[in-house]
């Protein structure tokens, strides 16, 4: 059975909040929107390297694939040359854990999978009778999860300024639901009003002193997006420049910060009397 993801827990919160199905696969977790599985996260710190006899310089089982149809891999690999085919399942494009500045790269790879239009993503076959018992089975035995997607729904469609004016809660916000409340609450931000006046870069920073994996460009498109009464990935380009220029720029920022040497302490001479 599948475990709870832990290192890589904080990717769940690139996907649209309330909108996919988590099931387990292949002791990972598959992750699917409407009818494409669009993301599959595995940990397995130390474990295999090796198939059929040859050796990988990555573990086999710790990281991300993106499923993209085989007609559409070389297309992937020219956004994203930095993905390889998984050496078992080689349909499927992989980013191991430990491959440098993972965090920016699986970004980027799910802000492609969201764009409008994306050829990301991949919609399973349909099974036959005789797999149809195996597929019940397993959700019987808990291997399948239906993520909770209830939020409220109430502002959806209304214009921004009433959606702000009638929200009493941070989940009454487009993109944000029970989970990023719940962040909110441990940053000290407790209602809308407060979320408001701060504005989403503050926000973004106060979600990053609680949990410096909400520092990424997707957070900050969650933030925009509920200020505007619009999803995500709907915002305008010159929002998502803002969002991916601010958390580059406070990362590089923290990069810097922590590789300075300290100053070197001046003794001051006393005067002798």
């Amino acid at each position: 059975m599948a475990k709870e993801p832990q290192e890589l827990k904080w990717i769940e919160n690139l996907l649209p909040e309330g909108g996919y199905r988590r099931r387990g696969m292949f002791g990972g977790f598959g992750y699917y929107v409407d009818d494409k599985i669009v993301l599959l996260i595995f940990e397995s710190e130390g474990g295999s390297r090796t198939y059929k006899k040859k050796t990988y310089n990555f573990d086999l089982w710790n990281g991300c694939m993106f499923p993209v149809d085989h007609e559409l891999q070389e297309k992937a690999l020219q956004q994203c040359p930095f993905l390889v085919p998984h050496p078992i399942l080689p349909k499927w494009l992989y980013l191991p854990l430990h491959t440098e500045n993972f965090d920016d790269l699986v970004e980027e790879v799910i802000t492609r999978v969201f764009r409008p239009n994306s050829f990301w993503g991949s919609i399973p076959k349909p099974k036959g009778k005789k797999n149809s018992t195996k597929k019940s089975k397993s959700i019987d035995d808990g291997i399948s999860v239906k993520m909770d997607t209830r939020r409220p729904r109430m502002f959806s469609d209304e214009p921004a300024e009433d959606v702000l004016a009638k929200a009493t809660k941070i989940s009454d916000l487009k993109n944000l639901g029970a989970t990023a409340e719940k962040s909110f609450h441990q940053a000290g931000i407790k209602t809308p009003k407060q979320f408001f006046a701060l504005g989403w870069k503050k926000t973004l920073l106060k979600l990053a002193a609680v949990n410096k994996k909400n520092l990424h460009a997707i957070y900050g498109y969650a933030l925009i997006g509920a200020l505007t009464n619009k999803e995500f990935n709907m915002i305008t380009e010159d929002e998502k420049q803002q969002a991916r220029e601010f958390t580059k720029a406070v990362r590089e920022a923290e990069k810097a910060k922590s590789k300075a040497k300290p100053n070197a302490t001046v003794k001051k001479k006393t005067k002798k009397r």
